[in-house]
């Protein structure tokens, strides 16, 4: 599940750094963060975003 390669963010070396510098400080793993994104970039275009909360508990559980 790769959708975000498309987005800027990731494909700046700096940034990216800093991003996992922020998700190391805070205890979040830069993949739980990356599947974060690419749920709500998957419900984004949709008219409800119906289980979206349920995809970002199964995504957030993983950091138990």
């Amino acid at each position: 599940m790769a959708i975000f390669n498309d987005l800027p963010l990731w494909q700046d070396k700096n940034v990216n750094k800093i991003l996992e510098e922020l998700c190391n400080k805070h205890g979040v793993p830069i993949e739980v963060l990356k599947d974060l994104v690419n749920i709500e970039r998957e419900h984004q275009h949709k008219e409800r975003a119906h289980g979206i909360y349920d995809d970002f508990d199964n995504t957030l559980s993983k950091m138990d």
